[in-house]
């Protein structure tokens, strides 16, 4: 089971009795509401959020190469930077797909169909649609940049998120990937064998919480099947109870696949889900529907069956073993101010006792026990930590048993807590010993296993939004049997206890911590059914065709009949617990009011040394001079010491009871007869041995006469101070190699503190290595990205070249100090160029054309940036069309001046001949105009003097007929 939480809103405990009660609303629509699981992602927009490192640009060109243009999706790009290079990676991926890419901005709204690229040196993370920027933490060298965005997005897009891991030489991605899975997103990882540097998909792989390994180009595809196939799901309601009786209606019925399913789940795993919330169920169920291309429950039901995998994929799913180091930061600092109450009245021989049910990975146990010890290190006389971390899942429990984590969990966890409780390593962090001592971890069924005792602390965040109602009161109920009087509930920011419960009353309502209350008649609940200890029993009896005969006919255990070894396990769990149910210590009054009544006895070990005894056993010792001793033997009345010594010792051999009968003894200058018993104490604690002193009156004798006592025999008396040297001689011994021991425990400590520094060393180094690893990492992203804009700068130049070629321009660069910083083939003839003359002034040149002014010209181009243009002539007839203009670079900056010579000879040649014609066709218009001119005049003067003579003109002008 996951620990999960939300992240609640701060508020005074004065706001809270002012404003409505969150809890009361919480409890009213937590039936249907899964909280940690969001029913939607942001406006059910799917995101796809892309990290990685070095070797990561020939992936994401075959992703986005994939891509179609009307995806329909949010792509976001999140790569390790160098923040002291500008990255060009917008540039080079809009080469690759038709989508715009663009660098994100803080603030920015996230749009359909667009690709976001994190910009260097920052933070990436995504709140309501929007994206948000922080400052890179470059602090060691940790590079946490994927896994940061990835939690972000779980948060906010939910089902609806996609997260993809490429290739990448160090180890972020696996929390986010973690995060991912919990809130019901999909998880992707390329394949390790087509990565150049296949440690981040691994890292992602080794979680167990990938759904997918693929090749970079069969992302996108998938990808978008996934998200289709969600709008074709044929599902039950969410809303209702679970299905427990069998249906009668037909097979492929949804709600009776959904039955279905859960028998063989409880079958093939022998966990029961009826006690989770229907919503949860549902949605899990349709993720992993989608995952395998299925579209309705009865196509899901008959995959499970045919596919071994499955059920323990479902069980995962179900399950969600995520969790984080002192997730909620907030609450934790509150529940850190309760830790001094846990200690008060408590010493060296106490313990402060804490449980942590459905601790997943063990970050949450491992987080109260940090917080367990920083308190304790501030005692003088600290008691004893004892963290009991539990969880259904027994791969999570390995986890949490070998108390390694990713680099990632400095996101979570301060540098000085890092330096003080984790040992860091190649691929990550461990926890110190001293922590880990603390902590104990089991397989454990919350609601059908016994629960442990005298407890100061429980701690169960965001279990309870799992759970249907009936379930979350008998949980309750188990931990306010568990806790001590006053002990504490931690809960998480979605859970909380009823207004009024008689169970639990409320310490910090804001952060969800609450006490115990003292209630009557409140008993151990029953299990839900058989515990986990009779479930591996079942599961190692079971053979392999066993199990798949088990997964064809479903054989349910019914949950209200635990079995003979559940019933005997709660029975003595019942008998031991309810001994510790009354808070008060009304069982040690009554037993020191007995003491006053019970014969004299002390309590030794296997080496007959006093562990405790009581108050009237004193008459029977007495202590003598010499080096102070505990030992009985040494202790006792010297008339009791050899018969105690023959029946201590047959007592330790047979393990059964051995009474010395009527031995004699004075007491205060008074005979009295002594029966020595000695009980092995070997149901409690097999080396412990039970001393009993019973003074017999004279009338509880045979013969009412006191015996003497015995006077030991000579040999009897030589072996004892043969026993007695022996012991002196073994005394020296032990004397010496107690010595030796403590020269040695100095050597030891030396060499301690030896392995301290080199540790500290070793820490330093492997800081450097990863300064030195992330530097290089920037550096190949940067290589990468420079050695494509080469290409392209190639690219361009090939294609200048050719275009200047083609074109036979005469062309070339000056700087501003009007030297020659490049030119054309054709400008070398013109002006006597060659390669070695790059760099000499323009006035240096012998040119072949007649243009003094040319420095002068490209001095006031430089000056005033207006292009020029001239014709000149050069050398052997030809002529130039000189044009000059400013030199600007891709910044808009002037750099100097660009000539270009262009070879109009031909051109003017024609332009001339031109002329010439025009010219004379000039003049012969002029000419042809004088005739014409002529005659009209004649033809006018004939037309008139034929008016005059009455007749009708002979000539009619053209241009008089054309009058209106």
């Amino acid at each position: 089971m996951a620990n999960a939480s939300e992240s609640s809103r701060p508020d005074d405990a004065a706001s809270s009795q002012r404003q409505p009660d969150p809890d009361r609303v919480e409890q009213e629509v937590a039936e249907h509401i899964d909280n940690i699981v969001p029913s939607y992602g942001y406006k059910q927009v799917p995101m796809i959020g892309i990290g990685g490192s070095a070797g990561a640009i020939a992936a994401l060109q075959a992703f986005f190469q994939a891509l179609p243009k009307d995806s329909g999706v949010v792509v976001v790009v999140v790569l390790h930077l160098s923040p002291d290079h500008e990255s060009i990676l917008p540039e080079m991926i809009q080469k690759w797909t038709s989508l715009p890419v663009k660098h994100v901005s803080d603030g920015q709204k996230a749009e359909v169909n667009h690709v976001y690229v994190i910009p260097p040196g920052k933070y990436l993370t995504t709140q309501d649609g929007r994206f948000r920027l922080t400052e890179l933490d470059r602090e060691h060298g940790r590079r946490v940049a994927v896994d940061l965005f990835f939690r972000s997005m779980a948060d906010t897009y939910g089902p609806h998120a996609a997260a993809v891991v490429l290739s990448g030489a160090d180890g972020d991605g696996p929390i986010g990937i973690k995060r991912i899975k919990e809130r019901g997103g999909l998880t992707i990882a390329q394949d390790p064998e087509e990565a150049e540097h296949p440690s981040m998909p691994r890292a992602a792989i080794e979680t167990g919480m990938v759904d997918w390994v693929l090749r970079a180009a069969q992302m996108p595809k998938r990808i978008l099947e996934y998200v289709e196939r969600e709008r074709r799901l044929k599902l039950p309601p969410e809303e209702g109870s679970q299905p427990a009786e069998p249906f009668r209606a037909a097979a492929n019925e949804p709600e009776s696949a959904l039955r279905e399913i859960l028998v063989f789940l409880r079958t093939r795993t022998g966990r029961d889900f009826t006690y989770y919330k229907r919503a949860t169920i549902v949605r899990r169920i349709s993720r992993r529907m989608q995952v395998n291309g299925l579209e309705d429950m009865p196509s899901y039901l008959s995959f499970l069956r045919t596919h071994p995998g499955e059920a323990g994929a479902l069980f995962k799913d179900l399950l969600i073993s995520v969790t984080n180091f002192f997730r909620d930061q907030e609450a934790f600092s509150a529940l850190e101010t309760h830790i001094p109450q846990l200690f008060r009245d408590k010493g060296p021989s106490d313990a402060v006792r804490v449980w942590v049910p459905a601790c997943a990975t063990g970050e949450e146990a491992y987080s109260v026990a940090i917080l367990l010890l920083e308190h304790a290190r501030t005692l003088e006389d600290p008691p004893a930590i004892q963290v009991f971390g539990c969880d259904l899942d027994d791969d999570a429990i390995q986890a949490a048993r070998a108390g390694v984590f990713p680099e990632a969990i400095s996101a979570d966890v301060s540098e000085d807590r890092l330096r003080r409780f984790f040992i860091k390593e190649h691929r990550g962090y461990r926890v110190r010993r001293e922590v880990r001592e603390t902590v104990l971890f089991a397989a454990h069924d919350l609601l059908k296993d016994a629960p442990f005792s005298r407890l100061d602390l429980v701690s169960c965040r965001n279990l309870f939004i799992y759970l249907s109602r009936e379930a979350q009161a008998r949980v309750f109920e188990i931990f306010h049997f568990s806790l001590k009087a006053e002990g504490l509930l931690f809960l998480g920011a979605s859970e909380s206890v009823d207004d009024g419960s008689p169970l639990f009353r409320i310490v910090d309502k804001r952060h969800r911590i609450y006490a115990r209350k003292p209630a009557i008649g409140i008993g151990l609940p029953v299990p839900a059914g058989p515990s986990t200890a009779f479930i591996r029993q079942l599961e190692q009896e079971r053979t392999s065709d066993a199990a798949v005969a088990a997964a064809r006919v479903p054989i349910v255990v019914p949950p209200a009949q635990p079995s003979q070894l559940t019933a005997s396990v709660l029975s003595g769990a019942r008998a031991a617990l309810r001994r510790e149910h009354d808070r008060v210590s009304w069982g040690e009054l009554h037993f020191k009011l007995l003491e006053r009544f019970a014969p004299p006895s002390v309590l030794v070990n296997a080496e007959y040394d006093i562990q405790h005894l009581s108050e009237s056993a004193g008459r029977f010792l007495q202590f003598i001079g010499g080096q102070p001793t505990m030992n009985l033997l040494r202790l006792v009345n010297p008339a009791l010491r050899f018969e105690l010594r023959t029946a201590l010792f047959r007592a330790a051999q047979s393990g059964e009871t051995t009474v010395a009968s009527q031995v004699p003894m004075e007491i205060e200058g008074k005979t009295v007869v002594v029966n020595i018993r000695i009980t092995p104490a070997k149901d409690v604690a097999p080396d412990l041995l039970l001393v009993v002193f019973e003074e017999l009156q004279a009338a509880a004798l045979p013969d009412g006469t006191m015996p003497v006592a015995a006077q030991p025999e000579p040999v009897v008396q030589h072996l004892e101070r043969e026993l007695e040297q022996i012991k002196g001689h073994l005394r020296d011994t032990v004397e010496q190699y107690e010595a030796s021991t403590e020269e040695l425990k100095a050597s030891n400590e030396e060499l301690q503190a030896m392995n301290e520094e080199l540790r500290s060393a070793t820490e330093e180094l492997e800081t450097s290595r990863e300064e030195l690893q992330s530097i290089n990492e920037e550096l190949t992203t940067v290589n990468q990205e420079m050695k494509n804009k080469v290409d392209e700068l190639g690219h361009a130049n090939s294609d200048l070249q050719n275009l200047m070629s083609a074109t036979a321009i005469a062309t070339l660069f000056l700087d501003r100090e009007m030297r020659v910083m490049r030119f054309t083939a054709s400008a070398a003839p013109i002006f006597n160029l060659i390669p070695g003359d790059i760099g000499r002034p323009l006035s240096d040149l012998q040119h072949r054309i007649d243009y003094p002014d040319m420095a002068a010209d490209a001095s006031r181009v430089l000056e005033k940036l207006t292009p020029l243009e001239r014709q000149v002539t050069g050398t052997g007839g030809s002529y130039f069309l000189a044009r000059m203009l400013p030199y600007r670079t891709v910044e808009d900056r002037i750099a100097g001046v660009v000539l270009t010579f262009v070879d109009i000879t031909e051109r003017y040649r024609v332009q001339e001949e031109l002329r010439r014609h025009v010219e004379e066709l000039t003049r012969f218009n002029q000419v042809a105009v004088g005739r014409e001119t002529r005659m009209i005049e004649l033809k006018k003067e004939i037309n008139e003097l034929c008016v005059r003579l009455g007749e009708p003109e002979r000539y009619p002008l053209e241009f008089e007929q054309d009058k209106p």
